[in-house]
């Protein structure tokens, strides 16, 4: 007969077979997704056999309260796990019913559409469920596997966010040289590197216990708690080295990338008009400056500076807050939580980002609107015909631009 403390604090007794099958934590410890444990609860886990990280014991739940706060949270939860499933999905459908958008560019993006997808479901919906239940209500099994997806498939979207930055760096600074440098072969070597290094940073120590020395598998959490809870709990010299490689790293990489793109893109734009000044056209200086520092500055420039802003915004929070509660635990909960959440919502921007920039997928999005929307058909059609059919002077012109 052992002794443990319960959720209220008090000391109960509880009778202990050799084999534990999972772990049992407070919900304070499981909101702290990789703090380490409190003192207390160590002490009553170091003479408990150790086995997981999941509750084994299924409470009934009889009587669970769904409160409005519960149900708030998972309007919105679930509203995010939609749009960025359906982003993802078109980004996929537009380029595989494109043959035009089937380029050596677009793999990256098609890599990132499906890495984000994954997050939405495999990643999102779980923990998601966990927000609305405050607890683990799936297989105990499948608690490790969701913890290495996790780590896993969010690097690799981080990591494939960083490969396009690179592929539009190599395009707007060499563009003359991109189809040299940039080939398929290169292209799938750069997407396998990226996705070994999110292998290597999450099945690998996840699996074999590398994410903790003290804690050498999965298998060896213990504490008591009345409610099942899947954690992740990890050490300093992991969430440093981890969170560098896979966060930190492709930050200073995207930044110092778009600083270059913005650096080239003003010198150009002072060379060619420079140039024209030199020529004395008055009126083409006007006309060409403009139509030349526009697809440097506000189409290269602004669209890889909204990627890295994105990029930066989402993750470096998480980041920051991840480092920083391995070694001291002093970040909320709660807190804690939105941050991942954030670093989450990256995978619903990116479907936004990406397509929308390019003018190639805004026209194939159009067509595929436009082929399944019925309404949108129709409208079109009478458009068209009242054009043709429509008298040449301005007052019917007039009608039918407003149709």
């Amino acid at each position: 007969m052992d002794v443990a403390i319960n959720s209220s604090g008090v000391a109960s007794s509880i009778d202990l077979h050799t084999e534990i099958p999972v772990s049992l934590i407070t919900m304070e410890t499981f909101r702290c997704r990789n703090c380490s444990l409190i003192n207390q609860s160590t002490e009553r886990a170091s003479d408990v056999s150790k086995t997981g990280i999941v509750v084994d014991v299924y409470p009934e739940f009889i009587g669970y309260a769904y409160t409005i706060q519960s149900v708030i949270i998972g309007i919105v939860l679930f509203s995010l796990i939609i749009l960025t499933v359906a982003g993802n999905i078109i980004v996929l459908l537009a380029v595989f019913s494109n043959r035009k958008l089937r380029t050596v560019s677009n793999m990256f993006i098609v890599s990132l559409s499906l890495t984000d997808l994954f997050v939405g479901t495999i990643v999102m919906m779980p923990a998601a469920l966990n927000e609305i239940f405050d607890q683990w209500i799936l297989a105990r099994e499948f608690c490790s596997i969701w913890v290495s997806f996790d780590v896993m498939l969010t690097s690799a979207s981080i990591l494939n966010v960083c490969l396009i930055s690179i592929d539009r760096y190599i395009a707007i600074m060499t563009p003359l040289r991109y189809r040299t440098l940039m080939t398929n072969r290169r292209a799938i070597l750069m997407l396998c590197v990226a996705w070994g290094i999110s292998i290597l940073s999450s099945f690998v120590p996840v699996e074999n216990g590398l994410h903790n020395p003290e804690m050498a598998t999965l298998e060896n959490l213990t504490i008591f708690s009345e409610q099942p809870q899947c954690i992740f709990i990890v050490s300093f010299p992991y969430a440093v080295i981890a969170g560098s490689v896979t966060i930190l790293l492709p930050i200073i990489v995207a930044l110092t990338l778009y600083w270059r793109v913005s650096k080239e893109a003003k010198r150009q734009a002072f060379l060619v008009g420079s140039l024209i000044t030199a020529g004395n056209v008055l009126l083409g200086q006007h006309v060409a400056s403009k139509h030349i520092r526009e697809p440097f500055t506000r189409k290269a420039t602004v669209t890889l500076g909204i990627i890295v802003g994105a990029f930066v915004v989402t993750w470096t929070p998480f980041l920051i807050a991840n480092n920083i509660d391995a070694y001291f635990q002093v970040i909320p909960p709660k807190v804690f939580t939105a941050f991942v959440w954030l670093g989450y919502c990256n995978s619903l921007i990116n479907p936004i980002i990406y397509p929308l920039f390019m003018r190639d997928f805004r026209k194939v999005y159009k067509s595929m609107f436009t082929k399944c929307c019925p309404y949108v058909r129709k409208i079109k059609s009478l458009r068209k015909d009242r054009v043709y059919r429509c008298i040449p002077s301005p007052k019917c012109q007039q009608r039918a631009g407003a149709i």
